[in-house]
């Protein structure tokens, strides 16, 4: 499709993320015209920048998110199924601490969490005896646990691998373009571009992630009508603290965990933290995060490290649904903002979500938007089509 601003397009979409190249590939494959832009490189922030799982989230049954938990998991088996070259089944160990969560409550969740979702070619989970195994990497107060399975993916390639194919159905992917402004002009949204050029839409989505507040109130013009909460989350890099290919869900005092994952062979991944910000921009860890997350693994690891161990840091920043509740128990949901005006030209405000539903959001986006696009190919086909 030759890119051109005297196409009128079907959908806009600011956002470049995950949730952005989601719906860009799966409206396409409607047959519509699409326009994404993306003010930096496609997944180079939030997306690229989490701890690069498609899991169901087995400390979300605490909140009693059963909903989420369950279309997680689902949404594991799919995308597991639709993305294998980047995806990998791992088995992650939680030691049991007496003075934190009983074995009755991890059993209980453990349980929902292999059934919640379905049938699924997961793994279930398992009781574990560290005499037996892992004794080399645990410390010698851990004596028993629990086994359990979530997926490993890269996150930005899946990212990438979905605008890739949004592009080869005849979608335009604009990279280091920002949008100026966008107004409501007769009978489409015109979208002023940081390179001048004005697009034309029938229906605009902003899927800024942690910007759509900014994006709803300094763009569009328009009062934002709910809260988001930035909350950064950091991991540290070190070299491999063991050799097993297990990842561990560690328990903290504070009722947080921390995982440590194998990372690209040489590597383990340690994260991630919940630190409360005001900016979404330029996010960096903390000397009092990386303290948090190294005396994690010396109160659980017969290894033990210091700063000095750290190879590498990233941080990204979650854009959550303000709730007021504590950071690690603010909903990971996502909920739409439908803004029309006289019944025409919608604006949708994607607020939340994560890495693991991007494409359930997507196909939801699709079906809340419908209404206004009685034209379209209605049948949901991402669940199928591998990427």
């Amino acid at each position: 499709m030759m890119e051109t601003q005297n196409i009128k397009y079907d959908i806009f979409i600011i956002g470049g993320g995950i949730n952005g190249a989601g719906i860009a590939r799966d409206a396409s494959g409607r047959g519509l015209k699409v326009y994404l832009a993306e003010k930096g490189k496609v997944g180079s922030a939030t997306s690229s920048w989490s701890s690069k799982l498609i899991h169901g989230g087995l400390r979300y049954l605490e909140n009693y998110e059963f909903k989420l938990v369950a279309e997680s998991l689902r949404e594991r088996e799919v995308i597991t199924k639709i993305a294998p070259s980047i995806t990998k089944p791992l088995p992650f160990v939680i030691p049991h601490t007496k003075k934190l969560r009983s074995k009755l409550l991890i059993r209980l969740g453990l349980f929902l969490y292999d059934n919640l979702g379905g049938k699924s070619k997961i793994p279930k989970s398992s009781k574990i005896n560290f005499n037996k195994k892992y004794r080399n990497i645990l410390q010698s107060k851990f004596s028993d646990g629990f086994q359990y399975y979530d997926v490993q993916v890269d996150d930005k390639k899946l990212v990438e691998m979905n605008i890739d194919d949004a592009k080869k159905m005849g979608a335009i992917i604009a990279e280091d373009t920002k949008v100026i402004n966008a107004n409501r002009i007769d009978n489409y949204w015109e979208i002023t571009l940081n390179n001048n050029k004005k697009i034309k839409s029938k229906i605009l989505i902003n899927a800024a992630g942690p910007w759509i507040n900014e994006t709803v109130n300094n763009v569009l013009k328009i009062n934002a009508k709910k809260s988001i909460r930035l909350v950064r989350g950091s991991h540290i890099i070190t070299k491999k603290l063991y050799d097993e290919e297990v990842a561990f869900t560690l328990q903290n005092e504070d009722n947080r965990i921390v995982f440590v994952i194998p990372y690209k062979d040489e590597y383990s991944l340690i994260g991630t933290t919940e630190v409360d910000v005001h900016s979404p921009d330029n996010p960096s860890i903390s000397d009092e995060e990386k303290i948090y997350l190294i005396n994690t693994i010396n109160n659980h690891f017969i290894r033990q490290i210091s700063q000095e161990d750290i190879f590498e840091t990233y941080s990204g920043i979650r854009p959550l649904i303000e709730d007021f509740k504590e950071a690690s128990k603010v909903t990971r949901d996502y909920v739409f903002d439908l803004n029309c005006e006289n019944n025409n030209l919608p604006l949708l405000n994607i607020y939340g979500g994560k890495l693991t539903t991007y494409r359930k959001l997507s196909e939801n986006v699709m079906e809340e938007l419908s209404p206004y696009l009685p034209y379209t190919k209605t049948k949901n086909w991402t669940d199928s089509k591998p990427l």
